[in-house]
């Protein structure tokens, strides 16, 4: 039982709150009728993959104080979850909330992360599915109160935090204040939602807090996978009914988690299309450089998990 529930914590890290809990309640009789959860949402307009398919899931967070204002708000964080049933390769694809896209239905082009207030996650994952050039066949849309929950219900997660972190804004909704220290230290959920919301002290700006978003992906996916954390799973899986909304369905989650067995943490690959920031029209974007970004779709489409780090975005 104890290796069973690790191969759903891994899938949590994969998928989010989604393919964990999603195979814990298929294999219980947890009630998943919930605030966030719905099972039907949005279709996707690519065809639904066999069991043995690879599926990608479009996994958003929205920086809203509940589910109803999430709707049309801003996404904040972006990634295309891939997961290959066959090879166990997972690849995440992170997409900077400026970079500049094709937006559907739009004259001009537009920062990817206004795709959601336009036309909520349907027309997010049409975005994706654009820019990349591959279906999005589901999604995972996190309102970021469910982060900071994840984090209580797991006792904090350890984080070196890489500078002082200091940060006023009264006008966001909710009041965005951050004071964290540098240094190693414990995380609540109140200093882990400071630390993934700062955003303005990187030198090389949103690429540097995506991978702080990743290492801390890491980080909770260590605090996770000790053999304590089971009893706290039921904790996790009411998180999710209460914060997460979704268009896959249970069982499919459950399904997809069973065959992530065997995976590795250290094996789920994470990179961030390259670009460079840029200002146009007096507005800064994220311009990606679409001939590498299709070298690496094709890498990790055609099977070869790639460890791509972007060395060109990264300024020492």
């Amino acid at each position: 039982m104890k290796k069973f529930f690790k191969v759903l914590i891994i899938a949590f890290i994969c998928f989010t709150v989604g393919m964990c809990t999603g195979a814990y309640i298929l294999t219980s009789s947890v009630n998943v009728k919930g605030q966030g959860y719905n099972g039907e949402g949005v279709i996707s307009e690519d065809e639904i993959p066999k069991k043995e398919e690879r599926v990608n899931v479009l996994v958003v967070g929205v920086d809203a104080k509940d589910i109803e204002s999430a709707k049309r708000a801003r996404t904040d964080t972006m990634m295309l979850a891939t997961f290959d049933p066959n090879t166990k390769n997972v690849d995440i694809i992170s997409i900077p909330r400026d970079t500049r896209v094709v937006i559907r239905g739009r004259r001009s082009k537009d920062k990817i992360n206004h795709a959601h207030a336009y036309g909520g996650m349907e027309l997010s994952m049409k975005a994706v599915k654009d820019l990349l050039g591959v279906p999005v066949h589901y999604y995972v849309e996190i309102n970021y109160a469910a982060v900071g929950k994840v984090v209580d219900d797991v006792g904090g997660v350890e984080i070196d935090v890489p500078m002082n972190m200091k940060y006023y804004d009264p006008k966001a909704d909710p009041p965005l204040k951050i004071n964290l220290k540098k240094g190693k230290q414990v995380l609540d959920s109140d200093k882990a939602m400071q630390f993934l919301r700062f955003r303005k002290g990187y030198i090389n700006q949103d690429l540097g807090r995506i991978d702080a978003q990743h290492d801390f992906l890491k980080a909770l996916a260590d605090k996770i996978l000790s053999p304590a954390i089971i009893t706290k799973i039921p904790k996790l899986v009411r998180t999710f009914n209460t914060y997460v909304d979704t268009n896959m369905p249970i069982t499919t989650m459950g399904s997809y988690a069973l065959q992530a067995k065997g995976l590795k943490i250290e094996d789920i690959n994470m990179v961030t299309i390259p670009g460079e920031p840029k200002k146009i029209n007096g507005l800064w974007y994220y311009v990606p450089n679409m001939d590498q970004t299709k070298i690496i779709v094709k890498q990790i489409f055609s099977g070869d998990s790639v460890n791509v780090k972007n060395e060109e975005n990264k300024k020492e």
